[in-house]
């Protein structure tokens, strides 16, 4: 069989894949529906090639995509970066030897859930299954349909707030510990050196090995990519690591990006940075790529052939 890894690199790239996932769960319910339509229950369409088979050391088998998403440090809201079907690794309390006065740990509560999610927790009937408890699911009460599309329509701010999938323990990857803000991560520089010049970039190609090395015959990797801030320089250095290690894997690369990035800067100081940034983007990551598919607003690409110093 002929595999296919996903890897989403940035806040927007993860958002439309939790949409792409969420697809792929809607068809693999139809698939299993003696009620749906003749259509959906194609045996020509497998599944297998984007997700893998697994099971939790209970042995309960699972079926998660075969992905691996990167992005900031509390992008996951209230979903565990370990997903949600293998459960929590304790972790042992750090010794500190150069303190001997005491310690105080301050720690922050869990988000909770949104309705959606807690809706996903009612009509699965294992409270276990998507680690849901009585604080964050009421099991004897319903969620009316009304009250789900207003929480979806009003209250996401996260791209885990209306994903449907259950994710492996290697699939969510945050950046934590940068020295910047997430407003001035904002540039390839930045991006590139998070991600050569830290541990970041050896914990990432490690899970990229998890996935690749249990493929039969890998066909290709999907990549999504927001490359209107500093995570393009983070799928710039990924990337030519794939092509120095994994030279016979070819990769699809979408570039998306989000209309705020199509806003007018406000100096022409960030202007010219955002045009040096998207040339040096564009050239380095259609580089590594064998098709290279921009996907956003029609201002974007004129804004792209346009520091590209390209007329049509």
């Amino acid at each position: 069989m002929k595999e296919l890894v996903t890897i989403q690199v940035g806040s927007y790239a993860n958002y439309i894949g939790s949409h792409f996932w969420n697809f792929q769960d809607e068809l693999l319910g139809l698939a299993d529906s003696t009620e749906s339509d003749e259509i959906f229950r194609n045996n020509n369409i497998n599944m297998d090639v984007i997700y893998r088979s697994g099971e939790t050391q209970q042995g309960i088998p699972t079926y998660t995509p075969r992905l691996l998403s990167i992005g900031f440090q509390g992008s996951l809201g209230s979903v565990s970066s370990r997903g949600t079907l293998y459960g929590e690794v304790p972790t042992a309390p750090v010794e500190t030897l150069t303190w001997t006065g005491s310690i105080t740990t301050h720690a922050s509560e869990p988000l909770k859930k949104n309705l959606f999610l807690q809706s996903l927790c009612l009509e699965e009937n294992e409270s276990t299954s998507r680690g849901c408890d009585s604080s964050n699911a009421d099991s004897q009460s319903e969620v009316q349909d009304k009250d789900i599309v207003d929480s979806l329509e009003n209250e996401v701010e996260h791209w885990t707030d209306f994903s449907k999938v259950h994710y492996h323990p290697k699939s969510l990857y945050e950046f934590s510990g940068l020295w910047t803000d997430i407003e001035n991560f904002n540039d390839y520089g930045i991006g590139r050196d998070s991600f050569s010049g830290s541990p970041h970039g050896e914990e990432i190609k490690e899970r990229l090995r998890f996935f690749l090395e249990e493929c039969d015959l890998i066909q290709g990797i999907q990549f999504i990519v927001d490359d209107s801030g500093g995570f393009s320089g983070v799928a710039g250095e990924f990337l030519e690591n794939i092509a120095d290690e994994y030279t016979n894997i070819p990769v699809l690369l979408y570039s998306v990006r989000s209309p705020a990035s199509s806003l007018d800067s406000k100096s022409r100081k960030q202007t010219i940075s955002r045009n040096l940034h998207d040339a040096v983007s564009f050239s380095r990551l259609s580089t590594f790529s064998k098709l290279i598919v921009p996907v956003g607003l029609p201002s974007l690409g004129e804004m792209k052939v346009g520091c590209l110093g390209i007329s049509v």
